[in-house]
């Protein structure tokens, strides 16, 4: 017999304590408006547990009275995966599980919880004298675990891959509140099944993602950035190849850009002013990374070929 929504908060409220839970809708906007608006479907309620213990709790409970969950990090997703869709849900906001339980940029590694905020891990790595590579235009507010669970790429993606890539290990509760511990830091772990890369990506169909082991990289010595004016998607293309010719792994971004895209944000003041030298109907936004030792310049000698 399923439960009515007075008896799910009451039972939620009893784990995680009344402050922990939001049983009014009125108060729900800031885990509801999802950032496209597409969806407008209130939940149940909004638990946010404090800590793993809390997040297996709830999963326990939730299996045993059959009440559905939907992980939700800075709820920042754009295609409706951490916001309700029939309005029986639960939302389990990991906004509070925000530790940083260890950083070894020696080792090149740093293990954080998902409730993280990206912007707070850069900080965390830089302050360490590392990098960690994932720049999404959300990082303000998105956190490692919704990061992680859609995958997110990242404009830095060519040079070091999407989370998955970035990712070497996960503590996640599964449905039945059972904690997988997976929080591995070995760069070689050829053992048995990597269940982390299952994980990662399943937007939290799985299990939830409570903390995570991330990679780590020396901080480069400094950025060479383009902004170029291109035909069409084709010689974008041919520049990319022969930028990346150039440069080699040293081409961390490559964005292509309408004409259309840079009106809506000036015309809206997304921009201060226009970027480009010259009216064009596409644009591509270069980035080369200096290494350590490295000849600066490497960028501007590609595009003088390029010319």
């Amino acid at each position: 017999m399923s439960l009515s929504p007075a008896e799910i908060v009451a039972g939620l409220t009893h784990l995680l304590g009344e402050s922990a839970v939001i049983g009014d809708v009125g108060q729900m906007p800031a885990y509801l408006n999802e950032p496209r608006k597409r969806f407008h479907v209130p939940a149940v309620a909004v638990a946010r547990p404090a800590d793993v213990v809390q997040v297996q709790a709830v999963c326990r409970w939730a299996n045993e009275h059959q009440v559905k969950l939907i992980p939700q990090g800075g709820n920042t997703g754009l295609v409706g995966a951490q916001v309700p869709l029939g309005g029986d849900e639960v939302i389990v906001s990991l906004q509070r599980l925000d530790r940083v339980r260890e950083v070894d940029a020696e080792a090149e590694h740093m293990t954080l919880e998902a409730g993280v905020i990206l912007q707070h891990a850069h900080e965390v790595a830089e302050a360490a004298g590392a990098m960690f590579p994932l720049w999404i235009a959300s990082q303000g507010s998105a956190r490692i675990g919704g990061v992680l669970s859609s995958n997110a790429g990242g404009v830095q993606v060519l040079a070091f891959g999407t989370a998955r890539e970035l990712c070497l290990g996960v503590e996640a509760v599964l449905a039945d509140g059972r904690l997988y511990q997976g929080l591995s830091a070995l760069k070689k772990d050829n053992t048995g099944y990597d269940l982390k890369d299952l994980l990662i990506g399943a937007e939290g169909t799985l299990g939830i993602i409570t903390a995570a082991t991330l990679k780590l990289f020396p901080q480069p010595d400094g950025h060479e950035t383009a902004f170029c004016s291109v035909a069409g998607p084709e010689q974008a293309l041919e520049l990319f190849y022969l930028i990346r010719e150039h440069t080699g792994s040293r081409l961390t971004a490559f964005e292509l850009m309408p004409r259309f895209g840079l009106e809506l944000q000036l015309r809206h003041g997304l921009l201060a002013r226009d970027p480009a030298a010259s009216v064009s109907p596409w644009y591509a936004l270069v980035e080369v990374n200096g290494m350590k030792g490295g000849m600066p310049g490497a960028l501007e000698a590609a595009l003088e070929v390029a010319i």
